[in-house]
């Protein structure tokens, strides 16, 4: 009996301890991603921590960032002369002002983007609308103010003018002085408006931005440096052939969604080799309302890009690059008369210019600019008088200047940041002006990103590399350190580790060094075999691999790794950061030296014992989807698996200014259009292949992968296909988990 009783009891606290271990929390590093982890945590809860809405306040030693206290949101100033620091403001106490001044509003459960105007004041955003913000006493005021279906707003602080476009036409709100149009019985915010323009209409747009977004354009309103004068793009598109984009969903009056097959959204897309539209730049002087046009001439069809005023508002400088984009011409016009003053110089290149920043003059000499050029093969600054004379080229060498952040207030320096020769690291820099001595602030490597103090005394440096999560140092101007405001935690740390390998690849050219980045699966062990996904982009203006946190991996391959998948990226000829030769390689041959270069890649996975060559996948978007189209088909048999979304198929029918750049016209490269059209290897394809789209796609026409279907059914060549209804170019929103969720299936299944 006692013996029973005894095994009973071990019995019994056998149970209690396996329950006790299956329902304890997971301990450090035994816990593994999920798809909706990797896709709605990782720039909020998995993202390491940062000192949120770091900024310096002007004209003071003090910087000011967002903090949390007991789990809600406070602001935090903190002096850098003793590192002093306060608490200044909570979010209960910035409700009360906010509801004092917009009683109809909810409450905030968190600060909204904000910007230190002064030690006591600060500006934000809500709505439509920009409010000032005043620490002592407490008070919110509200600046200007645009309907709530306006876009395109912008806002000049000094001034408190808002700009903004309603039904094409621009409308600008004068926060300050009253204009004599307006209707009062719209309020004290609507008294104030001025009506620029009364023409516009589909397929003529003022105040927008143009050139379908490329060469650096943001916006279409560029107010003057005291706000007496604004200038605008006026583009006329009626000459551009229309298209219909399907509308799936309409509202009833139950707000229910209906597929709706008659809804169609029409869009002005102009196609490669065809007609383009025309663009003109306007100037309204809020003084006299008068409006002129700036003489830009002909050809009409041509790109008025990077526009910029002088410091005196007397004149526009617009840098001009023709269609063909291998001549750029920066000229000036008069504000006043609009007239064509001069050319200040040109640029030319037998294969392309690429503007992408207007001149910056000096703040303490007005008679001298700034101006990116990437004219000795890589991104530098060079200064000019305002005659157009070179005076000197201040940046010199085998890296890449990627902005201006600001200047030393003397005019003696100012700060950049600029790439490593390989182009994996992001340093912070000062330039010495009088002697054009560079400095790097911080020598550690990885990705950084600097901010100085008004006075140009101190440094605020935020960095990553894939050892560091993200660290914020305080420097002074010569680099000593003096604290570490912040040292974040790995936000994985709980999760089964992966490990991150930089590395670097020979291509075609054995002269041309190759980034690439491999992420080997949790508990690896290097003698078995695993499959290998490539998530491949390789188009311009984009960098997929860097000495970032997870070496700049989407959290989704991380996650796959721990699914027992090695990933791996590789940055090829024609990707950004590495010159001008490296990045323009691939002029008049989109997806042949970039394929070239992948496929080195792959044969440096091939020659790793625990590579499994008879698993590797391919997956790529936009510019990936037609390299992972072009990688399964036009080196059939290479890869078992390949997801192609929202692919470019036939580059004639994607847009003019993006196409020509790296393409030329049709007309005039018809064999290098027929090389690069996917359509003609459709019946080559080897393996499975997954095509994904978004049905109301304005960037990559659905047509592309719909043609890619139709074609594969007259050739007899299966394909697996899905549509996301409703969704643009990318498919974002809660509708991303359902997006990868198929994406990793697919690879699992087939893979």
């Amino acid at each position: 009996m006692k013996q029973n009783k005894y095994r009973f009891q071990m019995r019994i606290f056998y149970i209690v301890l396996v329950i006790f271990l299956i329902s304890r929390p997971l301990s450090a590093q035994e816990k593994m991603l999920t798809v909706e982890d990797a896709v709605l945590k990782q720039r909020s809860v998995l993202a390491p921590d940062r000192l949120s809405q770091l900024q310096w306040i002007p004209n003071t030693s003090k910087f000011a960032y967002v903090g949390k206290k007991e789990g809600k949101e406070v602001l935090i100033v903190q002096d850098a002369e003793g590192l002093k620091r306060d608490t200044v403001l909570n979010m209960f106490d910035f409700n009360i002002a906010w509801r004092n001044t917009m009683a109809t509003e909810k409450d905030m459960n968190r600060f909204p983007f904000l910007t230190f105007q002064d030690a006591n004041s600060f500006r934000f955003y809500y709505k439509n609308a920009y409010y000032l913000f005043k620490l002592n006493p407490l008070k919110v005021t509200l600046l200007a103010k645009a309907p709530e279906n306006a876009e395109d707003l912008d806002f000049d602080p000094t001034s408190q003018k808002l700009a903004y476009t309603l039904n094409n036409n621009l409308f600008v709100h004068d926060g300050k002085n009253p204009a004599p149009v307006g209707d009062a019985s719209a309020g004290d915010a609507y008294n104030r408006l001025e009506m620029i323009t009364k023409d516009g209409a589909f397929g003529l747009l003022n105040g927008k931005g143009v050139h379908r977004n490329e060469f650096g354009i943001t916006k279409g309103t560029f107010f003057s440096p005291q706000a007496t004068k604004i200038a605008f793009y006026k583009m006329h598109e009626e000459m551009v052939s229309n298209y219909e984009l399907m509308d799936f969903f309409a509202a009833d009056t139950n707000h229910a969604k209906l597929f709706s097959p008659d809804s169609f959204k029409k869009i002005k897309y102009p196609m490669a080799g065809n007609v383009s539209h025309q663009v003109t730049v306007l100037v309204h002087d809020f003084k006299t309302k008068r409006t002129v046009e700036l003489q830009t001439g002909e050809p009409l069809e041509q790109y008025l890009t990077n526009i910029s005023w002088s410091p005196d508002e007397e004149y526009v400088f617009i840098a001009v690059v023709n269609r063909a984009q291998n001549e750029m011409k920066l000229n000036q016009y008069d504000a006043r008369t609009g007239a064509y003053i001069k050319t200040l110089f040109t640029e030319t290149h037998p294969k392309y210019v690429e503007p992408e920043k207007p001149m910056v003059f000096l703040p303490s000499d007005a008679g001298k600019f700034i101006w990116f050029s990437e004219r000795d093969g890589y991104n530098h600054l060079y200064l000019y008088n305002r005659q157009g004379k070179l005076l000197s080229q201040l940046t010199k060498g085998k890296y890449a200047v990627t902005d201006i952040v600001g200047f030393e207030p003397k005019g003696n320096g100012l700060f950049f940041h600029a790439t490593s020769e390989d182009g994996l690291n992001k340093l912070f820099y000062y330039l010495n002006l009088k002697n054009l001595q560079v400095t790097p602030i911080n020598r550690m490597d990885g990705q950084h990103s600097g901010i100085a103090s008004t006075d140009g005394k101190w440094i605020l440096d935020t960095y990553s590399n894939t050892r560091i999560p993200r660290r914020t140092v305080l420097h002074d101007l010569s680099g000593k350190e003096y604290a570490t405001l912040l040292n974040a935690k790995n936000p994985l740390a709980d999760f089964k580790p992966c490990t991150i390998q930089l590395i670097t690849i020979p291509s075609t050219d054995a002269k041309v060094k190759l980034n690439a980045r491999m992420i080997l699966p949790v508990n690896f062990d290097s003698t078995k075999k695993y499959p290998v996904i490539v998530y491949v982009y390789g188009g311009p203006h984009a960098q997929m691999v860097s000495n970032n946190w997870l070496g700049q991996a989407d959290m989704w391959l991380y996650y796959m790794a721990q699914q027992g998948f090695i990933t791996f990226s590789l940055d090829n000829r024609g990707s950004m950061n590495r010159g001008l030769e490296f990045e323009n390689a691939t002029h008049r041959q989109l997806g042949t030296l970039e394929i070239a270069d992948q496929l080195a890649g792959v044969n440096f996975l091939k020659s790793k014992s625990y590579v499994d060559a008879n698993r590797m996948g391919v997956f790529g978007w936009s510019f990936g989807g037609f390299m992972s189209t072009g990688l399964m088909t036009r080196t059939p048999g290479v890869f078992k698996v390949g997801v192609a979304g929202g692919p470019v198929i036939d580059w004639r029918m994607y847009e003019i200014m993006y196409t020509e750049r790296y393409m030329d016209m049709p007309q005039e490269n018809a064999e290098g259009y027929k090389k690069a059209d996917l359509l003609n290897y459709v019946k080559d394809l080897k393996g499975k292949l997954l095509l994904i789209h978004g049905s109301s796609d304005d960037v990559v026409l659905w047509q592309h992968s719909l043609n890619y279907i139709k074609k594969s059914v007259e050739e007899g060549v299966l394909v697996d296909y899905m549509v996301y209804p409703g969704h643009a170019h990318n498919v974002m929103g809660p509708d991303r988990v359902h997006l990868m969720k198929k994406i990793t299936q697919y690879f699992k299944d087939f893979l």
